[in-house]
């Protein structure tokens, strides 16, 4: 199965800690973001490896080549297309299921039994907090719908940026720039066709500057 990691973002909120670099470089404890995704695939049999993007694209395939030498593809937006458009970039020319994690991710899930699911499912990961996140509806091994993000401290399943897709997912978007959380994902939870696979062990969203000192801890 081809993987696509989404790497293209600013990483506004961790310039303080960034030093510069792109936010797929950033360290956590002492390594990438972008190389403790990387080896998390390879550790589970997937090669088939391809990076969306855009910001400082130069300096991110440059530290890739370095590291793995020919064993991943690069995709440079022209623009930057939302994830939605980034991942129906990276995806025109496969034909089958392909697995999408986002580029500020860090997490023990088992990608070998994540990919023996169906099309159109999201590994949905607990938090004890989801006020950053917003909860999901989950009834029946399916996402029903995405709620609000909660004012008060509340503990629930959110998406945890892990997807399994199929390119037919795009059909209906002829558009170049969209946000699958927000313009895809809650029409299939609508329709009943969004799986959720559900991951309650290790899991962080490292795109702030709270949260990089906490995955460091």
């Amino acid at each position: 199965m081809h993987a696509i990691i989404l790497a293209g973002g600013f990483g506004t909120r961790l310039a303080n800690v960034s030093g510069g670099k792109p936010k797929p470089l950033v360290e956590v404890r002492g390594k990438p973001i972008l190389e403790h995704q990387i080896d998390l695939l390879f550790r589970h049999g997937l090669k088939d490896i391809r990076l969306s993007l855009y910001y400082k694209a130069k300096e991110i395939i440059s530290f890739c080549e370095n590291r793995w030498p020919g064993k991943l593809k690069f995709l440079v937006e022209p623009r930057l297309l939302g994830t939605g458009g980034a991942i129906k970039f990276a995806s025109r020319d496969l034909k089958d299921d392909f697995l999408v994690t986002n580029g500020d991710l860090l997490s023990n899930l088992d990608i070998k039994e994540f990919t023996k699911h169906d099309s159109n499912t999201i590994a949905c990961s607990f938090v004890d907090d989801a006020r950053s996140f917003g909860l999901l509806k989950i009834k029946n091994n399916k996402v029903c719908e995405f709620l609000e993000k909660p004012k008060e401290k509340v503990s629930g399943f959110v998406n945890s940026g892990f997807y399994i897709l199929h390119p037919r997912i795009f059909s209906s978007f002829p558009q170049e720039e969209f946000m699958i959380e927000k313009e895809v994902f809650p029409v299939l939870a609508k329709q009943g066709e969004l799986n959720a696979y559900l991951h309650d062990d290790f899991w962080i969203d490292v795109g702030t500057e709270e949260r990089w000192r906490e995955a460091n801890q």
